[in-house]
């Protein structure tokens, strides 16, 4: 069983290395330090383990899973709009004089039944809730007023370009036309570009702008 273990270690280890990029003497003092590790493994009675080591190569799936899911979500994650009114900072101090008993910015909200009185108070009073991605960060009542005095715009920067004064020489064209088979049957549902799909990602635009897969082979409709 020892000799087994050195031996899928020694294969895996010369696995990774890329044969193609490295000189023949380094291969050589990577073969010899191999054998001779085998040599003094072979000679104790304890097993092998290379469950560490394996764990040390062996990639991260959870990383790159959480990065593939935020890149097709979007830039722009599905919130509601919010506007501060004028007085909030005197309606959220109102609602910590009332609970916290102190309207001092550096009053701390360590505890944990104060700070959700506090937060749902003041999530019914103006209609907006802080989200759990910043719960830890509201730690004093300054904190709290920074996050409701802060506007949130949903705009879509494609729609935040018909407020502004774009330069003469650029036109942006906001209400386009997409081709599709089921409306556009001038030339039988054939589009000019043939074995091209339009696909729409979006779940939002999807129903503005709906897709289709093009067919490979003829018909193309």
């Amino acid at each position: 069983h020892v000799t087994s273990a050195i031996m899928a270690a020694a294969i895996t280890n010369l696995s990774r290395l890329q044969v193609g990029n490295l000189p023949s003497k380094l291969l050589y003092n990577a073969a010899a330090a191999l054998l001779q590790h085998g040599q003094q493994c072979r000679s104790s009675s304890s097993p092998v383990d290379t469950s560490d080591e394996e764990e040390n190569f062996l990639p991260d799936r959870r990383f790159s899973f959480d990065a593939e899911s935020l890149a097709a979500r979007g830039y722009l994650r599905s919130q509601k709009p919010y506007s501060p009114a004028r007085d909030v900072q005197n309606q959220v101090l109102e609602i910590c004089m009332k609970l916290v008993n102190s309207s001092n910015f550096e009053t701390p909200l360590r505890d944990s039944n104060t700070k959700f009185a506090v937060l749902t108070q003041c999530s019914k009073a103006f209609g907006h809730t802080v989200p759990n991605s910043l719960m830890h960060k509201i730690t004093n009542i300054g904190a709290l007023v920074s996050f409701y005095k802060t506007p949130i715009n949903t705009t879509v920067p494609l729609d935040m370009i018909k407020n502004i004064d774009l330069p003469k020489n650029l036109h942006v064209t906001y209400k386009y036309t997409r081709f599709h088979p089921e409306t556009d049957t001038k030339f039988g549902g054939v589009s000019a570009f043939t074995k091209d799909s339009t696909i729409v990602m979006g779940l939002k635009n999807k129903k503005r702008y709906p897709g289709y897969v093009g067919r490979s082979t003829w018909p193309y409709q």
